[in-house]
């Protein structure tokens, strides 16, 4: 089976154009059989009509071998020219739905590439509904405006030149009076042009809005049950659903109520051949059989006509969805450099991380999260990071990743964390967060990132970050071990399992910089000391960052570092920080006396 690789096309991708260009053969694979089922289809009518003419001789004259032979050609032509034409649309339908599906899959992996390279400060602010809306909707709306369109490019347009220049044989006088009509319903749908592009724009709008509703509804479905909110998400969804329906009627009611303002003006062009046709058989200068064929194929003009109107007022009615991709794959974005990981350690290899004057803050908001904060960590050092609520803790982890843009220096073995490429930020951090996303598959998939998580060469290294993470010491629990899926966001575990199956994951990578961001947070103390030692001792030569608000991870820290309201005020190892009576040492004698109360899990 052909192997398909969804990519923008790399001439310009906001061009439609260049999406036929890319699929070429597809394209003129679909022209040609589609030019010639509309140029063949002629001989249909024709062929019938000789065939009818044939049938009044026989019934005429009688029964003669040449009449016999006269009906039996005809109808035998008749129905080879049917087969032949018939096929010929297969084929074309065939090569035109096939163009436009990987058109829709270009587009949408395209999107979804332009939103991978989002700085993180632009994602923050995108709702995942009106993406899921553009990509899927408006994606459908332009690759159904454009199939339909080529379609009838072919079935209409083509259509109608081939019957009006045999109808101008067969009678030109006839021919224009009677086609009068067909400009001017063409005129009455292009006049109603601008408020069918303001009604279906406002209509993927309103999409936009539901889709985001019922993403952050079903994401918070938990939180809005115990906060018995149901019936007010409930009727907020029904106004925005209410809002979307008045704005898809007023598109549906202009696009439909016109159907019978085009059909009429049809109607009067084969109101007039009947007229005028009917006395050119009265007259004697038409058989009974010229003017059915030239009515047949009159009549499949006219009606067309009608068919051309419909497809003038979808295509501007799509546009308003094509304005909306375009203005997602027309943005702007800095340079991106290849994001995927690489194994070759050799491109970025830690020799110590050098921190100076960083400073950072967070997207919209007013105040830094972080001022001027400066330390050094070297090589395989067990760095603790810690401080009151809002104290920038979270900030550092992110900002450490790279993911984010900082003032100041985070140097990396000499190299600025600013000029290091996508691909060398991968190999050389692995995260895990403290809202420890999973993904709806299995643990061993969501540890891997692959399908082939449990091949022999995979096994070991997995068990390994399975056992450092304390995640083997639950592994009885799960039904089916690491093929257990874990189902939406990772509802079906613990919050506990949850942050040492992203813990593992991070440790799988096997990358020289491990940045846990409060990891520890749903398990209780006996497990934190079991990862923690873990952690020790079979990750010698990593340098493991821990972020944490529980200080006993820190006793044996090479170095503490403490914040407060974005800054660093402490830093040391545990002995040195208890005796300068600091933050570090209030917290951490506030934490022992709970523990000794009985107030925290042993």
């Amino acid at each position: 089976m052909e192997q398909i690789r969804f990519a923008l096309p790399q001439e310009n991708p906001l061009r439609l154009i260049s999406y036929l260009r890319k699929y070429a053969r597809q394209f003129w694979l679909q022209a040609t059989t589609g030019i010639l089922y509309n140029t063949v289809i002629v001989a249909g009518p024709i062929m019938l009509g000789r065939t009818i003419d044939a049938a009044k001789r026989l019934a005429d004259i009688g029964v003669t071998p040449e009449n016999v032979r006269s009906l039996l050609s005809n109808a035998v032509a008749f129905l080879l020219v049917t087969v032949f034409f018939q096929y010929a649309r297969y084929v074309k339908r065939w090569y035109l739905r096939d163009m436009t599906n990987r058109i829709a899959g270009d587009m949408r992996s395209g999107l979804l590439s332009r939103v991978l390279g989002y700085p993180m400060e632009k994602i923050d602010k995108e709702s995942v509904g009106d993406l899921m809306s553009r990509t899927v909707g408006d994606v459908e709306e332009i690759t159904a405006t454009m199939q339909t369109t080529i379609n009838e490019t072919w079935d209409t347009w083509l259509l109608m030149i081939s019957y009006f220049v045999v109808l101008l044989y067969y009678d030109w006088r006839i021919t224009l009076i009677c086609s009068i009509p067909t400009p001017l319903a063409i005129l009455v749908a292009e006049s109603v042009r601008h408020p069918l592009y303001r009604y279906s724009m406002n209509a993927r709008r309103s999409a936009a809005v539901v889709s985001s509703h019922l993403q952050k509804t079903l994401n918070g479905l938990t939180i809005l049950r115990l906060f018995g909110r149901e019936g007010v998400e409930r009727e907020r969804l029904k106004s925005f659903n209410r809002e979307q329906m008045g704005w898809n009627i007023r598109q549906n009611l202009l696009q439909t109520g016109m159907m019978p303002v085009y059909a009429s003006l049809a109607a009067l062009g084969i109101i007039g051949v009947i007229g005028l046709g009917a006395g050119r058989v009265v007259s004697g200068s038409w058989s009974i059989g010229r003017f059915t064929a030239f009515l047949t194929m009159f009549t499949a003009m006219a009606t067309r006509t009608w068919v051309a109107a419909r497809t003038f007022n979808r295509f501007h009615a799509a546009k308003a969805a094509w304005d909306r991709i375009k203005e997602k794959l027309g943005e702007e974005l800095p340079q991106s450099k290849e994001l995927a990981p690489t194994s070759d350690r050799s491109i970025a290899v830690p020799q110590g991380i050098n921190v100076e004057n960083l400073s950072f803050t967070f997207p919209g908001a007013k105040q830094p999260a972080l001022e001027d904060i400066s330390f050094k960590i070297e090589e395989g050092d067990f760095i603790g990071v810690t401080g009151p609520v809002g104290s920038g803790k979270s900030a550092l982890a992110s900002v450490l990743t790279g993911i984010y843009p900082y003032s100041g220096k985070i140097l990396i073995g000499g190299k600025d964390l600013k000029s290091l490429s996508g691909a060398e930020k991968c190999s050389l951090f692995a995260y895990s967060g403290q809202d420890a996303f999973l993904f709806s598959t299995t643990i061993g998939r969501n540890i891997t990132f692959s399908e082939d998580w449990d091949k022999d060469s995979v096994l070991p290294r997995l068990n390994r970050a399975v056992f450092i993470s304390a995640l083997s010491d639950d592994m009885s629990l799960f039904p089916q071990g690491l093929k257990t899926v874990v189902g939406e966001r990772g509802v079906r575990v613990s919050g506990g399992q949850r942050q040492r199956i992203a813990l593992a994951r991070a440790i799988f990578t096997g990358n020289p910089v491990l940045i846990l961001d409060d990891p520890f947070s749903a398990v209780d103390i006996g497990t934190e000391r079991r990862m923690i030692q873990r952690i020790r001792e079979n990750l010698k030569g990593t340098t493991v960052i821990i972020f944490s608000h529980r200080l006993a991870s820190f006793v044996n820290a090479d170095r503490v570092l403490v914040l407060d309201k974005g800054r660093l005020v402490e830093q040391g190892n545990h002995e040195e920080l208890m005796q300068t009576g600091g933050i570090y040492q209030k917290i951490f004698s506030a934490q022992k006396w709970m523990e000794g109360e009985g107030n925290e899990p042993k």
